[in-house]
């Protein structure tokens, strides 16, 4: 099986750094500091997952996800906003701008931050499995459809479907719960 390949955008080269090398033991890393190198790049990378900063410039996280959506078979590529910005509306605003999971920098403990990642990927992966012969689903028709791997204890997070918004709870032995919220796709909501 092949791991599943990341797309991490962080201007601060030292999160770079140590988040390409966390992140290198169970995924496909491919990393930029900044947004513009990203969307550049992105072709060719091919990426299952995006990871980006959100208070990056002259491109912050949100422009970044923005553009890349944008971009064809990239609309409902999973996205994990990292930030500093840790208050309930901040996290609010940032999953209502089509980010599927938040995590908080710095990175206390990378457990949070996998088990992010190994819920969207599943999600990603059951979606497509389930999709009807014939049905790209939400723009899926260039999103690289592959094996994926990640570090996942079997039974340990829960399915949440693809394009429903993941709240994990952590506690020093990982995490505790998964909740999954359905988005809204009406853009009068």
């Amino acid at each position: 099986m092949k791991a599943a390949r990341l797309l991490l955008v962080d201007d601060n080269e030292d999160n770079l750094d140590l988040l390409t090398v966390i992140l290198g033991e169970q995924y496909d890393v491919v990393s930029y500091a900044g947004a513009q190198e990203a969307l550049t790049a992105i072709e060719t990378a091919k990426p299952d997952l995006l990871l980006l900063d959100i208070a990056m410039t002259p491109i912050d996280g949100l422009q970044c996800l923005k553009a890349i959506r944008a971009m064809a078979g990239y609309g409902c590529i999973p996205a994990v906003a990292l930030t500093a910005y840790a208050r309930d509306v901040e996290r609010k605003d940032f999953l209502a701008a089509g980010f599927q999971a938040v995590v908080t920098k710095p990175l206390l403990d990378h457990r949070e931050l996998f088990a992010a990642i190994t819920t969207l990927l599943t999600s990603v992966a059951a979606a497509s499995h389930d999709r009807p012969a014939g049905d790209p689903g939400c723009d899926q028709s260039s999103v690289h459809h592959r094996t994926l791997t990640g570090p996942t204890d079997e039974g340990m997070i829960p399915h949440c479907g693809f394009g429903n918004l993941v709240e994990l709870a952590m506690t020093a032995s990982g995490p505790t719960h998964v909740r999954c919220q359905p988005t809204h796709t009406d853009p009068r909501r």
